[in-house]
């Protein structure tokens, strides 16, 4: 089994639906009866190659799947027409919010960037929930903007952040190729008390296929982590691994709070 690719991730998918599990939108979850069902919260920031979001968006519609992808506002990911393409598909979309990074730490300058922000994206889905961009080479953690504003009175029903009690709900991240890599991970981690060790993806399916893993889950999976095999693939690999370097130096000496 290659990693990383989109005939792997279907797969990925397709055994979460054979165990039980029922696949849905951040939004859905938040409005779900928890108590009743496996549930699968399947999300997607996308934080470079909207083209890759729109091949992901589409391999999930052709079996029926709904999932939120978190935009950035960045001019090169957020992109109207790939934008408007994942709602056609059905999708979720949600704001993927790095203001105060943007901003450079300015609070009045980044409430206000948010705003705009939403409201932009606004233009092509009524958005009712975020998840903050990790931003890790930035001394800013994008989250710490609600210690003096609250998102809700921007009409948002929830952040990912805060809005998941995460000692019941199992998270699951891509972050540096990988699943659930903390050493590489800087700000794309939560605090919880599972602790359950996953190799690779055979190994995620294996766990899931012998249900090892709790009933409630959340699954963040970039767009731009997954490439068809070939050349792209591995310069993706390459990329991604280069950056663990940085990002590994960062965890271990604590560099950035």
């Amino acid at each position: 089994m290659q990693e990383f690719t989109f005939d792997t991730f279907r797969d990925l998918l397709n055994s979460f639906r054979e165990s039980g599990y029922k696949i849905i939108p951040f939004s859905s979850f938040l409005s779900e009866n928890k108590n009743s069902q496996k549930l699968l919260i399947l999300r997607h920031d996308v934080d470079r190659y909207p083209l890759q979001t729109l091949k992901m968006a589409g391999m999930e519609a052709d079996q029926s799947i709904t999932a939120t992808y978190y935009f950035r506002i960045i001019p090169s990911v957020c992109k109207p027409d790939i934008i408007k393409e994942v709602v056609k598909l059905g999708h979720e979309i949600g704001y993927h919010y790095e203001d105060l990074s943007l901003c450079k730490g300015n609070y009045a300058n980044s409430i206000s960037h948010f705003k705009k922000s939403l409201q932009y994206l606004r233009q092509f889905y009524p958005v009712t929930t975020i998840c903050m961009h990790g931003s890790p080479l930035s001394k800013w953690d994008n989250k710490r903007l609600w210690e003096k504003y609250d998102y809700r009175d921007f009409g948002l029903a929830g952040d990912t952040a805060f809005d998941i009690n995460y000692d019941e709900v199992f998270y699951i991240s891509d972050n540096g190729w990988g699943w659930n890599k903390t050493a590489v991970s800087v700000r794309d981690k939560v605090a919880s008390e599972f602790n359950i060790p996953i190799r690779n993806t055979r190994h995620l399916m294996e766990l899931i296929h012998n249900n090892n893993l709790p009933d409630k889950i959340m699954l963040n999976a970039h767009p731009d982590t997954f490439f068809e095999p070939g050349l792209r693939w591995h310069m993706n690999k390459i990329f991604i691994k280069s950056k663990n370097i940085i990002k590994r130096q960062i965890v271990k000496y604590n560099l950035i709070k």
